[in-house]
């Protein structure tokens, strides 16, 4: 009996041993990048490349698929590859835990059949959307989920159409300012966000701001991600029938 007995049975043996052969390279490790990552290896994608520079905190135990008490204080990374190994001892996960400092960010793209964009961080994301342009294989870039209540507001939609996101809203500007007019897939939230709050716990950043405690849910960024490994494991599939 394999762990993808019950799969094979909505995909066929053709597409399994398809999946197991692909690479999939995911940007953020948050609620969003953590639950697309364990669906692609609970789906049998064989290879994943994982970068996140972040520990699991005690505030990631809402919402991050492999967020317990004893995986606090644990880089993501580390994490995800020990759940991987647990789901499917055969799956292959390389960890990068460099931190994407803006204009380094495109220096961190491996070579992979898909990507996903799961980063939350404005200026390291532009420029990630900006170097996985330049490698012409399909990705998926994941936008806000923080503040939302609503799994059903989820949508996927070419960025430049996407509506009632100010994360989106933010990164086409950022990319109209550097001419880029490309298209690509963008999953958003149509829910307006509740806005941040006072944090009493946050330092000042040195240039007298403090930073806000942004709320979030279970439901919202996990459903992200579950509907961001779908996209994936798709385009992975038509790749291996279309010859691209």
């Amino acid at each position: 009996m394999s762990f993808t007995e019950r799969t094979v049975v909505v995909y066929g043996e053709e597409a399994l041993a398809r999946l197991a052969r692909s690479t999939v390279a995911v940007f953020g490790l948050g609620g969003v990048g953590a639950a697309a990552a364990v669906d692609l290896v609970r789906c049998g994608v064989g290879r994943l490349i994982v970068t996140d520079f972040d520990a699991v905190q005690e505030s990631n135990l809402n919402r991050l698929v492999f967020g317990f008490t004893d995986t606090v204080g644990k880089n993501k990374v580390a994490v995800l590859a020990d759940a991987a190994r647990r789901i499917n001892p055969k799956a292959e996960v390389i960890e990068n835990a460099a931190f994407l400092r803006g204009v380094d960010a495109a220096q961190h793209i491996p070579e992979a059949d898909c990507h996903l964009d799961a980063i939350d961080a404005l200026n390291p994301k532009v420029n990630l959307i900006i170097g996985l342009i330049a490698t012409g294989r399909p990705f998926l870039s994941a936008f806000g989920t923080a503040g939302r209540r609503d799994p059903t507001r989820l949508a996927v939609a070419d960025v430049w159409k996407t509506r009632g996101c100010p994360l989106a809203s933010f990164v086409r500007k950022r990319l109209r300012k550097r001419g880029i007019t490309a298209r690509f897939p963008a999953l958003f939230s149509t829910e307006p966000p509740v806005g941040p709050v006072d944090n009493p716990d946050a330092a000042d950043d040195g240039r007298g701001r403090v930073r806000k405690l942004q709320g979030s849910t279970p439901f919202v960024p996990q459903a992200a991600g579950h509907i961001a490994a779908w996209w994936i494991v798709e385009r992975l599939l038509k790749k291996g029938t279309d010859g691209r």
